[in-house]
């Protein structure tokens, strides 16, 4: 088989990260005129789930969800849609109404509306014609799945302007399409000299979700902004979590998943079609599930 003869790999900053794409074809001239494309449905996305930007469709639910509810663009509709699914699923351990604990943290700038103390996830109502309402007050943060969201547009905007192969990187969030596999190193957190594990992918995405950088003291205690749904707490023990699935929005939601659940989730992970790699606080890395290597690595979940 003959591989394309033109590549184009370009760079923009996105999503609060660097988002890389490379793309492959006949002709450069279209590889350009793709990629700009699959930037601006980057940009679109963020624009829609921003939770910074006061005009996006989270902010508009947050000031309005309670209590007649906000109409929200089809690609907002469907990752609330999503969420809910993961949230329903891991039993709240995935929960997009995490946001108010965010804002308390600092991690979050605080919003200009009154929010309440309580409420989760079964708090949002999905009524028909796109409307999302609050039952209470909430806040609900995106951030969690929305990156992945954007990857997967930005693929299929490729495809649809002629991109025969290729990836898109949004901060270790990334997909491959195409003929070829694509060697992704996975970058030791605690040590970014070191590779914790390489693996390849075909047809495939893989996210990455970790508390490495991002850990902070609140009143004595460290905390992170990887969250239980339901208990408002940041795990400890892991420092990071890598998902392999179909889609980039899918293994985005699953990495916070297994990051409390851990072996819990193998079920959820299968369900999915998804692999996970977790690396403890003292470095060693385990699979839950392991279809990307050559050689099996050995895990304590088995």
């Amino acid at each position: 088989m003959k591989f394309a003869s033109s590549e184009v790999r370009r760079a923009r900053p996105l999503l609060g990260t660097f988002v890389d794409i490379t793309a492959r074809g006949a002709d450069e001239t279209n590889l350009h005129r793709a990629i700009d494309r699959a930037f601006a449905t980057i940009q679109r996305v963020d624009r829609l789930m921003s939770f910074h930007d006061p005009g996006s469709d989270v902010s508009r639910i947050n000031r309005g969800g309670f209590p007649k509810g906000v109409i929200v663009h089809p690609w907002t509709w469907r990752v609330l849609k999503c969420a809910q699914e993961f949230s329903r699923k891991s039993d709240g351990v995935f929960d997009i109404t995490i946001g108010r604990q965010l804002v308390k943290w600092d991690y979050l700038p605080k919003p200009g509306k009154r929010f309440g103390s309580g409420g989760s996830w079964r708090d949002i109502v999905l009524d028909n014609k796109r409307n999302v309402r609050f039952r209470r007050r909430l806040i609900v943060d995106l951030g969690g799945i929305a990156k992945g969201f954007a990857v997967d547009r930005a693929i299929k905007t490729l495809k649809d302007n002629g991109v025969v192969t290729g990836i898109v990187n949004a901060g270790g969030d990334l997909r491959v399409f195409g003929s070829t596999s694509q060697l992704i190193h996975l970058r030791h957190p605690a040590r970014p000299t070191h590779i914790a594990r390489a693996v390849r992918l075909r047809e495939r995405a893989m996210a990455t979700s970790g508390v490495y950088f991002e850990r902070r003291k609140y009143r004595g205690k460290y905390v992170g902004p990887l969250l239980d749904g339901r208990t408002s707490q940041s795990g400890r023990e892991l420092i990071s979590v890598s998902v392999a699935a179909a889609e980039c929005m899918v293994a985005d939601a699953l990495t916070k998943i297994v990051f409390t659940l851990r072996e819990k989730a193998a079920d959820l992970l299968a369900q999915y079609g998804a692999d996970a790699l977790l690396l403890e606080r003292d470095g060693a890395p385990s699979w839950i599930f392991d279809s990307l290597c050559d050689t099996r690595v050995p895990t304590r979940f088995a």
